[in-house]
């Protein structure tokens, strides 16, 4: 990380006692703050957190305990996969409304996509794929055969992404 981009970043953040708000430029909807240097885009979180522990992990995420998407306090940050994003997000009442939900769904279109992911490749039962997401075996075997969630849903929910 360049002292260049450590400098732009930094002069994007209001520190205040608990959130540091990203001042520069949210993503419309969501809020996270990005920053663009040298052409590339950055998330402000993920610089954040880069800038305070060092790089992220492949495959890894950043997510918030704060559930804030500007703030970029590395106290209010932490480490995990997509499901512990997704699982996060179910535990804390954040599925619905968010874009990339279906108004009548259930779970949000990352939980299914993550569902029949890990059915398709195989060595999880849907019993034990359940017990990730705090779900029956049924609501699994659901998910997979597109009851609770048609194909036509998915693809529709992907182009509005």
């Amino acid at each position: 990380m360049t002292k260049d981009l450590i400098r732009r970043f930094l002069a994007r953040v209001h520190k205040t006692g608990g959130c540091w708000e990203w001042t520069g430029y949210r993503q419309k909807g969501r809020g996270y703050g990005f920053l663009s240097f040298n052409g590339e885009k950055f998330r402000a979180h993920r610089v954040s957190w880069e800038l305070h522990n060092g790089p992220i992990p492949d495959g890894l995420h950043i997510l918030h305990r704060c559930d804030n998407p500007p703030c970029v306090n590395p106290e209010h940050l932490f480490l995990g996969t997509h499901v512990d994003n997704m699982t996060d997000m179910v535990a804390k009442g954040r599925a619905r409304g968010v874009p990339g939900h279906h108004h009548g769904a259930r779970f949000p279109i990352e939980v299914v996509r993550e569902v029949r992911v890990l059915a398709a490749v195989g060595g999880l039962t849907q019993s034990q794929i359940g017990r990730r997401f705090g779900v029956s075996q049924m609501q699994v075997c659901n998910i997979i055969r597109g009851v609770c969630w048609g194909m036509g849903d998915l693809f529709q929910e992907a182009e509005t992404e």
